[in-house]
């Protein structure tokens, strides 16, 4: 098939030869012939030529058509052609531009490819090297032998600081995993202040719980508060201690904060007239606190053992009656709890020992007594309705020496007994709880007076009672004190 086309191409090519041959002699004839002018058929022979050799056929005016024409029937191969079209050679080159970007994205592919395949190799091995010496550390892997160090959290410590605090002392190797595992775990704050002491073989989980348990601190003080101390020497006592500042705790002691959890306090109606609103419900015993611990919590154990040893715990007053609580006891008296506490530190105040404590309460139940006859007993005597106490002259401090130097000439105390009449406005001091069940179980007597002999060596101080002012001042004499 492809010898016959070839055949009639020739063939058509040698028949357009011989016929533009004839028609160009006879035309060359014509001119010759003529007076020597040349026409415009010859001047445009002239400007056609057509190369025989390649089949191609020139002319300015009609260049297209007839490369067009003859290039249909030439027998010669395509790459022998002088000139291409341009349009031909353009489409040649955006084919040729076209396969070279395709070879290019290619190789980029490949690059690109084998790039991103070595940096997730490198950083899966990095990711995998760091997780593996996290995990090793949250577990307590390859950590130094076992052995105690005491670190100390600051107040309202950060994840970083404790982190830190961590890290400098060997109970952490990594602080970024650290930091990691507490997010994770929502453990980011609520850590302790205070001083701990941590194994170095603990993992991330135990030394979190540690650092958040409040009874793991180790900076713990001991204190025995004894019966009948007052607020004023409780401050001293705390901050002697270093758990708080004596102001601080004065502050709390005069504050409302802890009615809401303490229904005996919202019986106290005449805050106005006392100087410390707590006086008397800080149950003196033995405590721990921590070094710098929070005043509000200080106070809070106080009132809480107060609350528990008068209000829960039931004792026997009476021999042959049941067992019965503070309050029951009083309420029973028709007395209030807080009338009561307020007996029971005068009590504590004034008494020799515990024996005496019974007999003084009945003392001054008995002046009380007396205030509805103005103060007048059954023997006709008066003037009881004072109560005449020297532990109510300087209150709130001890002795004169106590008050502020500034005060001290013309101080007047206004819980002072030998000027008011009946009890003062609130406690002097916080009894324990011999000299409150005294408050609330006193001994049947008719004494409306009492001192005592000062206490020489081992000998204690010695208790004269006496129902009359005349027996009173014989007792003073005997006692050395007149």
């Amino acid at each position: 098939m492809s010898d016959e086309l070839d055949e009639k191409r020739k063939e058509k090519i040698e028949n357009f030869k011989l016929q533009f041959n004839d028609d160009f002699d006879k035309e060359f004839e014509d001119t010759d012939s003529t007076s020597g002018d040349v026409p415009a058929e010859e001047e445009k022979a002239e400007d056609f030529s057509i190369d025989l050799q390649s089949g191609r056929a020139i002319d300015d005016e009609s260049n297209d058509y007839f490369t067009d024409e003859l290039s249909s029937y030439s027998d010669e191969p395509q790459e022998h052609i002088a000139q291409q079209p341009e349009r031909h050679e353009m489409k040649t080159a955006k084919r040729l531009d076209k396969k070279r970007r395709r070879l290019k994205a290619k190789k980029n592919r490949v690059i690109f490819r084998t790039v991103w395949f070595t940096m997730i190799v490198f950083v899966s091995i990095m990711i995998g090297q760091y997780i593996m010496v996290g995990v090793n550390d949250m577990l307590a892997v390859g950590r130094e032998g076992e052995k105690t160090v005491e670190i100390n959290i600051p107040e309202n410590a950060t994840l970083d600081r404790v982190t830190d605090i961590l890290f400098e002392n060997g109970l952490i190797k990594n602080k970024g995993f650290f930091k990691l595992y507490a997010t994770i775990t929502k453990s980011t704050s609520g850590f302790e202040k205070g001083t701990f002491e941590v194994q170095t073989n603990k993992d991330y989980e135990s030394l979190i719980n540690k650092l958040q348990t409040v009874e793991n601190r180790t900076d713990v003080v001991n204190i025995r508060f004894r019966e009948g101390i007052s607020i004023l020497e409780m401050s001293e006592l705390l901050e002697k201690n270093k758990v708080c500042t004596a102001e601080q705790f004065l502050d709390k002691c005069n504050s409302d904060e802890f009615d809401k959890d303490f229904e005996f306090l919202k019986n106290v109606k005449n805050k106005s007239d006392r100087y410390y609103k707590l006086e008397g419900f800080l149950f003196p015993d033995t405590y721990d606190f921590y070094v710098g611990e929070n005043p509000y919590s200080v106070v809070y154990k106080f009132l809480s053992n107060y609350n528990d040893k008068l209000y829960h715990t039931k004792i026997r007053f009476v021999q042959g009656e049941k067992k019965s609580t503070v309050a029951k006891r009083a309420e029973k008296l028709g007395m209030s709890m807080d009338e009561v506490i307020t007996i029971a530190s005068l009590v504590e105040a004034e008494a020799a020992n515990e024996d005496d404590m019974y007999i003084i309460s009945s003392i001054l139940k008995n002046r009380l007594d007396t205030i509805p006859n103005d103060g007048r007993n059954e023997f006709g005597e008066g003037g009881f309705k004072k109560l005449q106490l020297d532990s109510t002259v300087y209150y709130p401090y001890k002795t004169q020496n106590r008050v502020p130097a500034a005060l001290r000439k013309d101080y007047v105390s206004k819980y002072d007994t030998y000027k008011i009449d009946g009890l003062p406005a609130g406690p002097i001091c916080n009894p324990g709880l011999s000299a409150i069940e005294a408050a609330v179980n006193p001994t049947d007597t008719d004494y409306y007076y009492f001192c005592h002999k000062a206490a020489d060596g081992e000998v204690g101080a010695i208790p004269y009672y006496a129902k009359s002012e005349e027996e009173h001042l014989a007792n003073r004499k005997e006692a050395g004190l007149m």
